[in-house]
């Protein structure tokens, strides 16, 4: 499915969606779809746990990757850039500055995380890609794009460290400060 250049805009721009929910194009039409506390909360603590472990470097989120590829800009939970590649006046990031991107499943989001966005991801060469299941309450970290897709993974429980490579870090998240559904 392709959508219209604008169109997405356009609609986000007329409907006014409240921050308690999403607006999701599905193959049934638009579906307003409602983020859970424990997606809210994770992401949260996700951009704490970021900005603390990786100084001189800022926590961003709810932002548009670009440039669109087949009409589609995805939009993590979070990644991160740093200071001097931060814009306050855009919400779009280069897919070549992100050195990692950070997904929180929701319950309707839960195939798109495991099946779509891994290939959007791995394609653009964003070099680590992390799912973190509120619903299950374990995460996957996807590694090493090539050939558009990710060539090493692995996957933990809730409780577990979780080392992401960055630029020339590591950042470490604690997964028990993550919530669970």
């Amino acid at each position: 499915m392709t959508i219209a250049e604008g169109w997405v805009e356009l609609v986000q721009d007329t409907i006014h969606v409240p921050k308690s929910a999403r607006l999701r194009l599905t193959r049934n039409g638009l579906t307003l779809v409602p983020v859970t506390q424990a997606h809210v909360t994770t992401a949260r603590r996700i951009a704490n746990q970021i900005e603390a472990g990786l100084p001189g470097w800022m926590a961003t989120g709810e932002f548009s990757v670009v440039p669109p590829r087949e009409g589609y800009k995805p939009e993590p939970d979070a990644s991160a850039l740093p200071l001097e590649q931060i814009r306050p006046g855009t919400s779009e990031i280069d897919e070549s500055l992100l050195p990692f991107v950070v997904e929180v499943v929701s319950p309707e989001s839960k195939h798109r995380d495991y099946n779509t966005k891994p290939d959007h991801y791995a394609l653009r060469g964003i070099p680590a890609y992390l799912i973190v299941d509120v619903l299950t309450g374990t995460w996957t970290l996807l590694t090493q794009p090539e050939n558009g897709a990710y060539q090493c993974t692995r996957s933990g429980p809730f409780g577990k460290e979780i080392e992401i490579p960055v630029a020339d870090r590591t950042l470490t998240l604690d997964s028990s400060q993550f919530m669970r559904v």
